[in-house]
């Protein structure tokens, strides 16, 4: 999911008129089924996910470094 569709997407606007122009464009055409990008879901993707957490469970249990910790400081 791109930025420009953070907005547009896992909520329900069935009640209102979405403002984005190129969106507005492709719904209007029979052959288009408007979907949010579910590129994350695929084995390769859901695999990575997997060990990824594994691996930082492991590394949590008994104190070691975390290789993939986000920190307050980091977002700032």
């Amino acid at each position: 999911m791109s930025e420009q569709e953070a907005d547009l997407f896992y909520e329900n606007h069935s009640e209102r008129t979405i403002q984005d122009d190129a969106l507005q464009r492709l719904v209007t055409f029979p052959t288009v089924i408007v979907t949010s990008h579910q590129a994350y879901f695929t084995d390769q993707a859901l695999e990575n996910i997997s060990d990824t957490t594994v691996a930082n469970l492991t590394a949590f249990e008994p104190g070691d470094t975390l290789v993939n910790e986000v920190t307050l400081a980091m977002l700032h």
